[in-house]
């Protein structure tokens, strides 16, 4: 039975196939996963920032890693940031009493030659992967199902999946829709590259003409609707920031 992020997705990739105003062309589960964790981000600053157990996991993770943690702070919830990082504070300072960040006591070695994060892996980076997972699912399921979901993500306009969700969709499907899938994926790629094509001859053609003013060279460089190829370029090979 289809989910409530079947239904995102398919309309997602039903607004970018009607080419609706203001809409992003961009990896839907790359857009999903990153609201998933928005979500939960928002869950605990209302609601959990005094919850017992909330507070033990975040004293053991020595709370969010850099991307999450400047994630949290765009909250701007003041009480909620006061509440959590004094708390951390006070455990962190422990540790450094106990000489547990010190490495010639035989701590681990990190980054730069850091000790390495003696706390455990960022709770917020657990959730994402697990949303990311379910959203995947999703996905898959859907595609290999539903033919309005395949109608809709074949649709030149839809940009498709990032490389790495393509992968991870790709391992949960066989058959037909393996196939199919792989095919769309590919055409998808090349589209982009059509329109890089494009703009690198504009350029070329632009830099070729000796004899033209500057105004005149500025207007043949000048680069329409396919600007967007840029940035999609770089996220169809990593995905969106903040996703990985």
């Amino acid at each position: 039975m289809p989910t409530q992020t079947y239904f995102e997705m398919l309309e997602m990739l039903q607004a970018e196939e009607t080419k609706a105003e203001r809409v992003k062309h961009l990896c839907s589960v790359c857009l999903l996963s990153l609201d998933g964790v928005d979500k939960l981000l928002h869950l605990l600053s209302l609601e959990n920032v005094n919850d017992v157990d909330t507070r033990l996991e975040l004293r053991r993770t020595g709370g969010f890693c850099n991307r999450h943690a400047y994630q949290w702070a765009s909250l701007h919830d003041a009480l909620g940031t006061a509440i959590i990082y004094e708390d951390l504070l006070r455990e962190a300072g422990k540790r450094i009493e106990r000489g547990e960040l010190l490495t010639r006591r035989g701590g681990r070695f990190g980054r730069a030659g850091l000790p390495a994060n003696p706390f455990e892996p960022c709770p917020m980076c657990a959730r994402q992967r697990e949303i990311e997972s379910r959203i995947i699912a999703d996905f898959a399921e859907g595609f290999a199902t539903e033919s309005r979901f395949r109608e809709a993500y074949a649709a030149p306009q839809a940009a498709g999946l990032c490389l790495s969700h393509y992968c991870q969709a790709a391992n949960r499907l066989d058959g037909p829709p393996l196939a199919e899938l792989t095919r769309l994926q590919q055409t998808k790629f090349e589209a982009t590259q059509n329109l890089l094509r494009q703009i690198i001859e504009k350029m070329d053609a632009a830099r070729s003409l000796g004899d033209v003013s500057a105004e005149e060279r500025e207007k043949l460089r000048a680069i329409g609707d396919e600007r967007e190829a840029l940035t999609r370029a770089v996220w169809q090979m990593v995905g969106l920031e903040n996703v990985f």
